[in-house]
């Protein structure tokens, strides 16, 4: 399906015509697949979606960073152009994961049944759920990768990620969001508290990064944008 898929477009023309902020125009604004919203901001620790619980409502992420969580356990994180909800638009049952707020976030909100009606009726409608479903499932292949690695080389693995998505320059440094917090990356890490205070040790006596204020700094590093 996905070799077919790219057959017949190609990796910009995927992003421009089936990516979400084209869905986004169309749910908004299309005068023939316009839905009724609410943009709204959410305080950081703000529950969008629990486990076991159903979910009537699509969120579209403007800004902020979300964490997905199955069963206490840190899954992925979602930030600005992601979909929330949409990996499991025909389900109107319960929700596989939790989704909250790790940093205030700005979302649009429209109401799940509505959205699922407007892509049935759209000719290439499949290809928005095919194309969000398929982004949902890289992230979690690249959870399982990285948690075959040992927890040092794993953590490390993470800054670097976190860093190059979510972080700033500082001179020479790059810091990582003070919203990333320690808990929160051992928790991702799949780390106990006391495995994440030796590898932090390690880390900083290496000069691979220090922590300042409870925010991760990468030291000497240069982002892979």
């Amino acid at each position: 399906m996905s070799t077919l898929f790219i057959e017949l477009y190609n990796r910009d023309t995927i992003e421009d015509k089936f990516g979400s902020k084209y869905l986004l125009d169309l749910l908004k604004d299309d005068p023939t697949y316009r839905v009724p919203y609410t943009k709204t901001v959410l305080p950081k620790d703000t529950m969008l979606c629990s486990e076991f619980t159903p979910n009537d409502n699509i969120y579209f992420l403007e800004s902020g960073v979300v964490a997905y969580e199955y069963k206490e356990q840190i899954i992925s994180f979602s930030s600005q152009g992601d979909i929330i909800g949409m990996d499991d638009i025909f389900s109107l049952r319960q929700n596989k994961d939790s989704v909250r707020t790790i940093s205030s976030a700005t979302v649009y909100i429209f109401p799940k049944q509505d959205v699922m009606e407007n892509l049935l009726r759209m000719q290439e409608g499949w290809l928005f759920l095919y194309l969000n479903n398929h982004n949902h499932n890289i992230l979690i292949a690249h959870k399982y990768i990285l948690m075959r690695q040992v927890g040092k080389l794993r953590l490390k693995k993470i800054l670097r990620d976190f860093a190059d998505k979510y972080g700033y320059k500082d001179g020479k440094n790059t810091k990582i969001p003070g919203y990333f917090t320690r808990k929160d990356l051992a928790n991702y890490a799949n780390l106990s508290t006391n495995s994440m205070s030796q590898i932090c040790k390690h880390l900083e006596e290496e000069g691979f990064c220090s922590i300042k204020a409870k925010q991760f700094i990468l030291l000497d590093y240069t982002m892979n944008e």
